[in-house]
C-alpha cells in the first residue's frame, strides 16, 4: 500500500521580500520533488523561460482571450516575489513547477470585479488584532523584518482569521482547483509535495475535504478560449491588482530589502546620499552616519524590531534632505518606486507584430522603458527619420509608447517626443495582430478600415 505523500503548504504575502526569501530556504530545506504555485495552470508550458538567463524581472504572465481586450490578467513576478523564487527553485534542482489556481479560461469567462473573491483583508484582520493601524507595517513587524516566516504561526493565524468564513463561489472554485491539483500530483506518484500560495489559501489546502465536493463546485464551469505569455512588467504595476490580489506602493524598497539582507539601512541611506549628490545637493558622509542613527532611534523609540520605510524616509528628510520635501520626493521616485521594466527572451510566445516591433526598438536604438524619456528627432536623418515612422504608425495602432511634444527648434525638421511603455501596450499590440505582422503594414491596414468607415 502506497503512504500519503508529505504535503507542505508555505503560505506567502506576495511580493513579500521576506517571505520571498523564507520560501527559497524553506524549500532548500524540504527538497520536494515537485512544486505547485498560485496561478494559472495553462501556464505550465512556460515555466522554462522562467530560467531564461534572459529573462529579467519584473515580469508577467499575461492570460487573454483573442478578439476581446477586455477580457485579460496578469499575473507580475519581482525578484522579490515568493513565486518566483519557487519557480527559480525548481529550475535550479531540475524537478517539475506547476501552476495550480482556477485556469485562465475559467477565470476570465467568470471573473469578477475583487480578482481573489474576498470582501477582507486578512493582514488587515491580523494587524488589527495586534494593535496596529496600519496592515503594511504590521506585516514588515512580524513577517518581513524578521528573517525568516513563520510558516506554522501564520497558517494558524489564517486559521483564525478564516473562521466561519463562507468563501464565495469564485474564491470556492478557485480553492477546489488547487485542491485537485494537488490530489492530481499525488496520483501521479509524487510524494514530497510543496505548495507555494497567499496565506489566505492555507486552512483551506490544509483541511481538504473530499474530491467529489470539490467536483461539484467546479462542474459546470463557464470556459472561454485563452491564450498565455510572458511580458515584461514594471515595478510600478506591482501596486495594481490582477491575478494576484496583493498591491504594493514600495517595489523599489522591498526589492532593497530582498537584496540586502545585511545592513539594509546602511546600504539604503548611502544610496539616498548617492541620488541626492547626483542632483547636486552637498551630502556628506556624515549625514548618512547620523541619518542611520536616527532612523535606527526612531525604530527603538517606536518598539520596532527593524526601521521600516517610515523611518528611513523621516531620517532622509530630516538629515539628508534638511526638511526640504523635493528631494525627498526624489527618493522616492528614484528609490522607493524604483521604477524599471523587466525583459522576456526571444522565446517566449510573441505574434509576429510584437516580434517585429522588438526587432525595430532594437535597429532604431529605442529602448522600452518604464520612465519617462525625452527625446528630440532630426527628421533630416534617416535613423531619426525611422524613429519617428515607428513612433507615429504605433499611435495609430493605440499603442501611444511616444507622446508628441513641443519642439524647441523652429525648423520643420525637428520632432521632440516623450517615450514611456506600459506593460498593457501587449494587449494591444495582441488585438493588432491581424491587421498585418509588421508595423508598417498594420499600421497601412488600420488606416484603410478608418478612410472607408462610413461617417455619421
Amino acid at each position: 500500500m502506497r503512504a500519503e505523500p508529505r504535503l507542505t503548504v508555505l503560505g506567502v504575502r506576495h511580493h513579500g521580500p521576506g517571505s520571498a526569501r523564507a520560501v527559497r530556504a524553506e524549500l532548500a530545506r524540504l527538497d520536494p520533488d515537485i512544486v505547485l504555485i498560485e496561478g494559472p495552470p495553462e501556464a505550465d508550458a512556460l515555466v522554462s523561460l522562467a530560467a531564461d538567463p534572459d529573462m529579467e524581472p519584473p515580469v508577467a504572465l499575461l492570460a487573454h482571450v483573442p478578439g476581446d481586450p477586455t477580457k485579460a490578467a496578469f499575473w507580475p513576478f519581482a525578484t522579490f516575489s515568493p513565486e518566483w523564487q519557487a519557480l527559480q527553485h525548481a529550475a535550479a534542482t531540475g524537478v517539475p513547477a506547476r501552476f495550480c489556481d482556477l485556469p485562465a479560461a475559467n477565470s476570465l469567462a467568470a471573473r469578477p470585479e475583487e480578482p481573489a473573491g474576498l470582501r477582507e483583508d486578512p493582514i488587515g484582520a491580523l494587524a488589527e488584532a495586534a494593535g496596529y493601524d496600519d496592515p503594511e507595517r504590521w506585516w514588515e513587524d512580524a513577517v518581513e523584518h524578521r528573517g525568516d516566516t513563520p510558516f506554522e504561526v501564520i497558517a494558524e493565524a489564517m486559521a483564525a482569521v478564516r473562521d466561519g468564513h463562507i468563501p464565495d463561489e469564485y474564491e470556492a472554485r478557485r480553492e477546489a482547483h488547487m485542491r485537485r491539483t494537488i490530489r492530481t500530483a499525488a496520483k501521479e506518484g509524487f510524494t514530497n509535495i510543496a505548495v507555494v500560495c497567499g496565506a489566505w489559501h492555507v486552512p483551506a489546502l490544509t483541511q481538504p475535504g473530499t474530491a467529489v465536493a470539490d467536483d461539484r463546485v467546479l462542474k459546470g464551469l463557464p470556459k472561454v478560449k485563452a491564450e498565455l505569455t510572458w511580458v515584461p512588467w514594471t515595478h510600478g504595476r506591482l501596486a495594481s491588482w490582477s491575478g494576484y490580489g496583493a498591491g504594493i506602493t514600495s517595489p523599489g524598497w522591498y526589492h532593497h530589502l530582498f537584496d540586502n539582507p545585511v545592513q539594509p539601512i546602511e546600504r539604503w541611506l548611502t544610496r539616498a546620499a548617492r541620488v541626492l549628490r547626483e542632483e547636486g545637493l552637498p551630502v556628506s558622509s556624515a549625514h548618512v552616519i547620523e541619518a542611520v542613527r536616527l532612523a535606527h532611534s526612531l525604530a527603538v523609540l517606536r518598539g520596532r524590531p527593524l526601521a521600516g520605510l517610515a523611518e528611513v524616509t523621516e531620517a532622509a528628510r530630516a538629515v539628508l534632505c534638511e526638511g526640504d520635501e523635493l528631494p525627498v520626493e526624489l527618493i522616492q521616485r528614484q528609490l522607493v518606486v524604483g521604477e524599471s521594466l523587466g525583459h522576456v527572451p526571444d522565446a517566449t510566445p510573441m505574434v509576429p507584430l510584437q516580434r517585429h516591433l522588438r526587432d525595430e526598438q532594437r535597429r532604431l536604438r529605442l529602448k522600452p522603458e518604464a520612465l519617462s524619456r525625452d527625446h528630440d528627432l532630426d527628421l533630416r536623418k534617416p535613423l531619426d527619420l525611422d524613429r519617428s515612422k515607428l513612433l507615429h504608425r504605433l499611435r495609430i495602432l493605440g499603442v501611444p509608447w511616444g507622446a508628441p511634444r513641443e519642439s524647441r527648434g523652429k525648423g520643420t525638421f525637428k520632432e521632440a517626443w516623450t517615450l514611456e511603455w506600459h506593460p498593457e501596450y501587449d494587449i494591444t499590440l495582441i488585438e493588432a495582430a491581424a491587421l498585418g505582422i509588421t508595423v508598417p503594414t498594420a499600421a497601412t491596414t488600420k488606416i484603410r478600415e478608418l478612410a472607408t468607415r462610413p461617417s455619421h
